[in-house]
């Protein structure tokens, strides 16, 4: 075995790290005047720093920025099992931040199963790149080849069972720096952890009635406001009993503007009384009938159809080999 001794004591990403932690400086722009960039998959495109996706922890934890938030669809266990199969992690150890404007990378939105395309391949690459950065400095530490050396369980492993914890490497690492897109992901022949059933992160705040979504924040002063929404579609509001729900208990006001109707109160359930106050009392004027349920799916048929085509191509012609 060849040990490693002829590379240089001291690398600049060294000389730079501060001493007991990893203190980073946080960044989602990338390195000013690059003219060659790799490209890189998913939102790493977008957001190509790569201490804007993880941090690696004095503790051996490695927290996880995403800019993709939990809706009830698993995002947030499915990125923590890809962060921690890259990183030979146990998934315990994988901390996920979700959501944060002043700490997580710019995604736009939530939607359309894109989540994993994008977040997903994005925190694949980067915390590959961050493992191999691992390797690399329990190299030197330990005086060995990085090739000779072996991350197991957040333990990077050299020959005769000396090894070092990603927590003791993590004042040395520096993540300030744009990925490369030159270190290659696990092949998912690999795989432990990825592809296997893991109990969901989301879950247990259902279950308990802890606060899960946007929708479950208590904030200080907080008020809570409900519309009345008209039976037709362009109704008019002729009138409504806006003194009679305004003299309900905690309703801070009642709004309206036009055919706008809607209600503020101290607490959620007073604004849903106030609401079904409103609907009952109020009078519209016009507007077109809904269609009945029973008849939908013939009502929608029989709507006109703007048609376009969204790509096409030739069919090969009979007996041809598709290549």
């Amino acid at each position: 075995m060849k040990r490693n001794r002829d590379r240089a004591v001291l690398s600049r990403r060294e000389f730079s790290a501060a001493a007991g932690g990893l203190v980073i400086a946080f960044s989602l722009l990338g390195i000013a005047g690059a003219q060659q960039r790799a490209k890189l998959p998913g939102s790493l495109g977008r957001n190509r720093m790569l201490d804007a996706w993880l941090r690696v922890n004095p503790d051996g934890s490695v927290t996880v920025f995403t800019g993709k938030v939990e809706l009830g669809q698993g995002i947030l266990t499915a990125l923590a099992q890809i962060a921690a199969e890259e990183l030979d992690l146990p998934l315990e150890r994988i901390v996920m931040l979700s959501g944060d404007t002043a700490q997580t990378p710019d995604e736009g939105f939530t939607s359309g199963s894109q989540s994993i395309e994008q977040s997903g391949a994005a925190i694949r690459m980067a915390c590959a790149e961050a493992r191999d950065a691992l390797i690399e400095l329990a190299g030197k530490r330990l005086d060995w080849s990085a090739d000779e050396l072996s991350p197991q369980n957040g333990d990077i492993y050299a020959p005769g069972f000396r090894k070092l914890s990603y927590g003791e490497l993590a004042g040395e690492l520096d993540l300030r720096r744009e990925a490369s897109g030159k270190v290659a992901p696990k092949p998912y022949r690999m795989y432990k952890l990825v592809g296997t059933p893991v109990r969901r992160r989301d879950i247990p705040g259902k279950v308990t009635g802890a606060a899960s979504f946007v929708q479950d924040l208590r904030l200080p002063d907080m008020l809570h406001g409900r519309i009345v929404r008209p039976p037709r579609y362009g109704a008019i509001l002729a009138s409504a009993d806006e003194s009679g729900a305004k003299a309900l208990p905690g309703i801070v006001s009642v709004m309206r503007d036009g055919s706008f109707l809607g209600v503020i109160a101290m607490r959620e359930e007073q604004a849903i009384r106030a609401r079904e106050f409103l609907l009952d009392s109020a009078k519209w004027i016009g507007g077109e009938k809904l269609p009945d349920p029973h008849t939908l799916h013939d009502r929608m048929i029989a709507q006109p159809s703007e048609d376009s085509v969204v790509s096409a191509r030739k069919s090969a012609p009979p007996g041809a080999i598709a290549r």
